[in-house]
């Protein structure tokens, strides 16, 4: 008999932070209880769900999963599920670029022409700084109509070098660097390929050697290759509404109306603004850390949260993160969304709380969840 859902309190072991176990309890905190009951409506085996994390310091205090990772096969999914995520993946982009400063590899200030050499010739130069910050005046590839004359659908397949080119070959900005911000992907694509320059090697290689791997996130990887075998690997839904049975018949797919939810699945295997797969147990390491600050130490926290002023007003952007509040707490944070997937990663710096949840439904909104999951443990007290 299998018991829904399951509750895992694990332990993330995390050699460079010096993870602990929660303390053991025979009855379940009230914050827990409070946290499953946002969950409710997929306790169930016919719907897909969400996995969470919460950290506190060095340590985990509670991480479980909701719902099914794959409806066909029966599959639950648990905190070593792997998601795809989505924009929460532009942080791990920007700390490519931090260990490449830290490095002496990489100065925010550079030209980006150096490392792009089919950057057209613009009045004003566009610097480093430009793309991680979102005010290049690159316009976003989806936004341009395709050479091809398909759409970017994800269910179209195309490539980082497809969607890199097509940016590239705008004859004007949209705007001089750093005078306006916009959000735009390829800013991060061509992020990574500046990796891969100034490293030579592949960014999948690249994160792996010097951010997951040192960080045991062993379950986290780069997909830029849409046939990899991931083991874990949930399945994306969507709901069967008209708009989205619509939106699959605009891609040539023509869907029947019964059932509940439709698969999603992504065919397009660009990477740098989105493209990672990992857990909550993964995040939970990589969270952890901006405490402990074992991996990387001072100079990598700092960089990953600095600010800078540009000629608007949207000073709250760092290195593929934002930095906010809620209800008067400073946060830091990011979140990610794509058909089938949502996702939410958010970190309260002074309180020492992180807050992860990922979705593999297209409507969980993810960053819901995480804010009712901060409102229970600021009214519990666990949170002071």
């Amino acid at each position: 008999m299998k018991i829904w859902p399951y509750f895992i309190a694990l332990v993330v072991y995390l050699g460079c932070t010096g993870q602990t176990q929660p303390e053991a309890s025979n009855a379940q905190p009230k914050y827990m209880q409070k946290i499953d009951a946002l969950f409710k409506d997929f306790n169930n085996k016919n719907s897909p769900g969400y996995a969470i994390a919460i950290t506190k310091g060095n340590k985990v205090l509670y991480a479980k999963g909701y719902g099914m990772a794959n409806l066909e096969y029966d599959i639950p999914i648990g905190t070593q599920s792997v998601f795809s995520i989505a924009s929460v993946s532009k942080q791990f982009t920007g700390a490519a670029i931090a260990l490449l400063i830290m490095d002496g590899k990489l100065s925010l200030e550079e030209d980006v022409s150096q490392y792009i050499s089919k950057l057209k010739k613009y009045p004003h130069k566009i610097q480093i700084k430009h793309l991680l910050y979102n005010t290049s005046g690159l316009q976003d590839y989806y936004r341009l109509p395709r050479p091809s004359g398909k759409s970017w659908s994800t269910f179209n397949y195309f490539d980082i070098e497809e969607a890199i080119a097509t940016s590239l070959k705008q004859d004007t900005l949209l705007f001089k660097p750093g005078k306006q911000w916009n959000y735009s992907n390829v800013n991060f694509m061509l992020l990574t390929q500046i990796v891969e320059k100034a490293t030579g090697k592949k960014f999948r290689d690249f994160v792996w050697e010097r951010i997951f791997k040192p960080l045991n996130m062993t379950q986290t990887l780069v997909n830029d290759d849409i046939t990899n075998i991931v083991k874990n690997r949930v399945i994306p839904y969507n709901h069967r509404t008209p708009e989205n049975i619509e939106a699959y018949k605009q891609a040539g797919i023509k869907l029947n109306q019964q059932g509940t939810f439709i698969q999603h699945w992504r065919t397009s295997p660009h990477y740098g603004g989105s493209g990672i797969m990992t857990t909550v147990e993964d995040l939970a390491k990589w969270s952890i850390n901006f405490y402990s600050k074992k991996f990387g130490g001072q100079k990598f926290y700092d960089l990953m949260h600095k600010t800078i002023k540009f000629e608007h007003t949207r000073d709250n952007q760092a290195f593929g993160l934002y930095l906010g509040d809620f209800n008067g707490r400073q946060i830091v944070a990011w979140d990610g969304g794509a058909a089938g997937i949502s996702s939410q990663l958010m970190r309260f710096p002074k309180e020492g709380i992180s807050i992860v949840c990922l979705s593999n439904l297209g409507t969980g909104r993810a960053f819901e969840k995480v804010n009712q999951i901060a409102d229970i443990l600021i009214s519990e007290k666990v949170m002071k």
